[in-house]
């Protein structure tokens, strides 16, 4: 079995979701930069890594995974080109294909836009390769992204889409499970309880699609039993434009993607 070493730079929020999700992998040997020292010997003691003392101690890996804000990588290209790794991985949002391979003087790019299910190994992420990225290194992406949760290779033209249903979504969806369960407190259930009745809803809703493969609105119909209850509350849905509501979120997130992918050029 082939063993790579992998850096991550940047051990934030999703930057150490993807290293505990490496560290299980006897396949990887993960190594982690995190400028704040607290936060990187927190990581260290949780999953099996080694901590970079700094970015050019980066040199040599097979994989360099780039979990950075963006608005730091102006600073840090100069640094980030001299590591020349096998293969760059950038998961920082709105910089897109064109401008890491220009700023990192490499071919050998893919992106990555996992969301924040990656903390608990559930992360839905879209995969983009450079045109140089062999297959070898294509397939050793799709296996890193898929060892904290779904992979789906998409054209890179389709990120801010996937940004718009997936990774900003998921905090739609929160927002939908905390309407519904106050809805719940005021029907007379506490909030705590109501909160798990919904995410248990929700993930028994998305269980029983994947496993029949019908689609939402068939599923939907199963429910809605003639003048019942769920097609009254399906009708006041309807009514207070919630499609129209949802549809104008998604298109408002991959608006302001767009915009950030044109200001990072």
């Amino acid at each position: 079995m082939n063993e790579y070493s992998v850096a991550i730079i940047g051990g934030g929020n999703m930057g150490g979701a993807i290293a505990h999700a490496l560290s299980k992998d006897s396949s990887f040997k993960v190594s982690v930069y995190e400028r704040t020292k607290e936060k990187g010997e927190a990581l260290k003691k949780e999953c099996n890594i080694s901590l970079l003392s700094s970015i050019p101690d980066a040199s040599g890996s097979d994989v360099v995974i780039i979990a950075l804000k963006p608005q730091n990588l102006p600073h840090l290209y100069d640094t980030l080109r001299s590591l020349k790794p096998g293969l760059y991985i950038s998961i920082c949002a709105g910089v897109d294909l064109g401008t890491l391979t220009k700023n990192l003087e490499s071919e050998k790019v893919v992106r990555f836009m996992p969301n924040i299910g990656a903390k608990v190994g559930a992360s839905v992420t879209a995969v983009a390769f450079g045109k140089e990225v062999e297959e070898d290194k294509r397939d050793l992406s799709m296996k890193i992204a898929s060892s904290f949760g779904e992979a789906f290779p998409l054209e890179e033209n389709l990120f801010s889409a996937f940004i718009g249903i997936s990774g900003s979504a998921i905090a739609f969806i929160y927002e939908f499970m905390h309407q519904i369960s106050m809805a719940g407190v005021r029907e007379g259930i506490p909030y705590r309880t109501a909160l798990d009745i919904v995410s248990g809803t929700m993930a028994g809703a998305a269980k029983l699609q994947k496993a029949t493969g019908k689609g939402a609105i068939e599923l939907e119909t199963m429910v809605c039993s003639p003048r019942g209850t769920t097609i009254e509350g399906v009708k006041a849905l309807t009514d207070g434009g919630f499609a129209s509501i949802v549809q104008e979120a998604v298109e408002a997130t991959v608006r302001k993607s767009e915009e950030m992918t044109q200001s990072a050029k």
